[in-house]
């Protein structure tokens, strides 16, 4: 007949402690056809007979294979009634290829749990809720005063020089409900094996310190996941806090000595102060797949990396904070960053749907659908900084309602500029041309604009595009706009197969003398053009029915 065995403790450093209450083995565990667990207290004794706890946990099979010692934790005496402070108990059964298992109830921790250097570590607590005590004061996120003292978080998991290996941390919430409440939930450093799920902050994090989560893979072949955290109520701005940390915090933080691959899936962050999700560092790649992320000040998703993506996420900013920036997307530093089959809505004059910054090497933005609504002013949808790298744009819609540029592709107008693709996208909206007269505003050379649809019938001079920059191609599309759709000011600016037409009657380009060498070929210029005195100007093969 097997037997079952009490194992001695490990504390933190990993010296023996069996003063420090019973860790079992997975062999001390009843385990039904779901993996239910129940303690087994009693030394050589059978497992059909084993004394079962009062509590139970169903844990995943596979995480009972995954892990030499099991503990319940509070079998080894932690409260689950939210009375007793948790945290030195959880400090001493912290070890490798250990899982802590919290049954279901409320537990209650006045200092952070910290472990580094560990191999297999595992929480888990489907039904657990984690709450802090009193914070009275802080000082660099440090809590200085109150029930709760020490570094302002929960778990410390790994650090930036003795990172752990292969974490999982799931299934917990954290209550942040009352007021003057919010520390940094989990932070972790490892090289490989980060998984982080099932993760809900619950009320809005208002002591002014360190935001909720931190990850990093430290090893460039290392990989993590951190699926379904969710953050909804955001943070308050420090300046209505106790605390001191700058502007408030991130929603989730990827440090910037990340290196590996690291997937964001099925996120949700309300407004944070300072970024939503940021990627502080671009040495890493990040995909974010799926998810919501509102309203945070700077970036609700600020992103860095090689290959890192943004693919089906919904992105929503319709709560503006006066005097700050608030932006959907932005892309910061790196090479083939990519958007794609993702929603941005902007209601009210926030800055950009999509920044595109200077460090970006290449960026695509695929199969978008931007909405950009007036309430008191409008943003811009998609703004690429002067020298940002290559830009493709395809396949995507942005619905316009405020007078605001849908694009607006910045650049130095040299021969160095690089090209901004955009190909098969729709421009469509009521957006009046009151204080940003044209939809697709080109300040950059080198662009190639292909099939695009832009139909404008807003008032006040609305237009489809405005061309300041040379050596830009319009091939195919069909462009429509009460004033002029397209007014050029560039340099051997070319129209082939084109068809353009003013909804007030005006011509469909009106050329100014700044621009040589303009060519119009095989193409409909609804009222014909307008000549300002551009010199080399060239019309072929091309029909000009009354406007």
């Amino acid at each position: 007949m097997e037997k079952s065995y009490l194992k001695t403790n490990t504390d933190n450093d990993g010296a023996g402690d069996s003063s420090s209450g019973p860790t079992f083995s997975r062999r001390a565990y009843l385990l039904g056809a779901v993996g239910t667990l129940t303690a087994g207290g009693y030394l050589s004794t059978s497992i059909d007979t084993a004394k079962a706890s009062t509590m139970s946990v169903d844990v995943p099979k596979s995480y009972l294979d995954r892990f030499d010692n099991v503990v319940d934790v509070v079998d080894v005496g932690a409260d689950p009634t939210g009375t007793e402070p948790i945290e030195d108990i959880i400090s001493q059964h912290v070890a490798d290829d250990t899982l802590l298992v919290f049954p279901e109830g409320r537990y209650l921790m006045n200092g952070q749990v910290r472990k580094s250097g560990f191999s297999n570590l595992g929480f888990y607590g489907p039904n657990a809720t984690l709450t802090h005590g009193s914070i009275e004061s802080l000082e660099k996120n440090v809590v200085s005063s109150g029930d709760f003292t020490g570094a302002a978080r929960f778990f410390r998991l790994g650090v930036i020089y003795a990172p752990g290996r292969d974490l999982l941390f799931e299934g917990f919430t954290f209550d942040f409900t009352a007021p003057q409440t919010g520390l940094r939930a989990i932070e972790a450093y490892v090289t490989d094996g980060l998984e982080v799920r099932d993760i809900t902050i619950d009320g809005e994090h208002d002591t002014g310190t360190l935001g909720p989560a931190l990850f990093s893979v430290t090893a460039a072949n290392g990989s993590g996941v951190v699926e379904r955290f969710k953050a909804p109520d955001g943070a308050a701005f420090t300046d209505d806090t106790i605390g001191d940390i700058n502007l408030g915090p991130t929603g989730m933080l990827i440090d910037p000595h990340s290196a590996g691959t690291l997937r964001i899936v099925d996120c949700e962050l309300g407004r944070f102060p300072d970024n939503g999700l940021y990627v502080s560092g671009a040495n890493g790649t990040v995909h974010v797949e799926g998810g919501t992320y509102k309203n945070s000040t700077v970036s609700s998703i600020r992103l860095k990396g090689y290959h890192s993506s943004v693919r089906g996420a919904n992105v929503i900013i319709d709560d503006l904070v006066s005097g700050i920036s608030q932006r959907g997307i932005r892309l910061d530093d790196g090479s083939d960053l990519r958007i794609e089959d993702t929603t941005i809505t902007v209601t009210g004059p926030a800055e950009d749907a999509i920044r595109i910054l200077n460090n970006v090497e290449t960026a695509t933005v695929k199969n978008c659908s931007l909405v950009l609504n007036d309430d008191g002013g409008c943003a811009r949808g998609i703004q690429l900084t002067k020298d940002a790298g290559r830009v493709e744009i395809l396949d995507s819609s942005i619905d316009i309602y405020g007078s605001e540029f849908a694009v607006y592709i910045q650049g130095n107008n040299t021969l160095d500029d690089a090209m901004v693709l955009m190909q098969n996208v729709s421009i469509t909206g009521t957006a009046p041309g009151s204080s940003a007269r044209e939809a697709l505003r080109i300040e950059r050379a080198n662009g190639r604009f292909e099939n695009l649809t832009v139909d404008q019938p807003g008032d006040e001079y609305r237009r489809c595009a405005e061309i300041l920059a040379d050596d830009n191609l319009f091939v195919g599309g069909t462009y429509k706009s009460n004033h002029h759709p397209f007014v050029n000011k560039g340099n051997r600016t070319r129209f082939d197969e084109v068809s353009a037409q003013s909804y007030g009657g005006w011509q469909a380009i009106k050329l100014y003398a700044e621009g040589t060498d303009v060519v119009v070929m095989d193409s409909t210029l609804y009222g014909g053009y307008i000549d300002k005195g551009a010199e080399g100007f060239t019309v072929d093969n091309t029909e000009m029915p009354p406007a």
